[in-house]
This record gives C-alpha cells, sequence and structure tokens, in this order.
C-alpha cells in the first residue's frame, strides 16, 4: 500500500531514537546532521530494496568503517529498524529543509515514490 502519513512525519518518527539524544538547547545544524544520517539510512535502504540487493548500505557502513564504533553502530541500528518496523514504505526522501521559528524547528521533505515498486490495492471501479 502506498503509505499516507506525511513523510516528514514517518521520518522523525523512523529517526526518534537519535533526535531524542540531542540535548534539549541542540542547534539548527545538529538536528540537520542527525537528519541528514536519518535520512541516508533510510534511503540506503529503499534503493537497496528496489534494486534487489544490499549496495547502498554496504556502501555506507564501509564509509563509515574509520568513524567511532558508536556512531557505526546508530546507523546499523536505524538500517535494522527501516527493515523491520518500516519495511512497508517505499518512498525515498528527496529534498528536506530545517526551518527555524519561534524558537523551534520545523522539517520538512519531499517524498519519491517508484510506483513501480510500490504495492496498490485492487480498487473496484
Amino acid at each position: 500500500m502506498i503509505p499516507t502519513v506525511k513523510m516528514s512525519h514517518t521520518i522523525l518518527e523512523f529517526g526518534k531514537g537519535l533526535i531524542n539524544e540531542l540535548t534539549d538547547d541542540h542547534t539548527k545544524v545538529e538536528l540537520e546532521s542527525a537528519l541528514s544520517l536519518i535520512i541516508t539510512a533510510w534511503n540506503a535502504v529503499v534503493i537497496d530494496s528496489n534494486n534487489k540487493n544490499n549496495e547502498f548500505e554496504h556502501n555506507l557502513l564501509q564509509a563509515l568503517e574509520n568513524e567511532p564504533k558508536e556512531f557505526q553502530l546508530i546507523v546499523k541500528r536505524l538500517i535494522k529498524r527501516k527493515k523491520i518496523k518500516f519495511n512497508h514504505d517505499p518512498r525515498l526522501v528527496g529534498e528536506n529543509w530545517v526551518k527555524e521559528s519561534n524558537g523551534g524547528f520545523t522539517f520538512v521533505c519531499e517524498s519519491i515514490l517508484n510506483v513501480e515498486n510500490a504495492e496498490s490495492s485492487s480498487t473496484a471501479h
């Protein structure tokens, strides 16, 4: 089924573990950095699912092999979370940004759906 929840909401829910680790007084740059990592892990799994391989996941983990083990573990957890809890969502995250307003932040993103890989329900006509 094609998801009906906004992509921005889905990404915030998907990455809430990492986002919740930010300090209460985190900056826009810190939030953007966390979201960038979250989106990269999400998109790697979606692309690999579409291509029926694990090339992007492998490349992402390989690119992080010189990073601290704790950081690598965060990415591995995100990948596993996407595969287990969000495996039904075939959308990629496209353009995205964080806007600062009224002492808070708003996250906006577009979703990209490859309709050839999206399940659809049968519809009565």
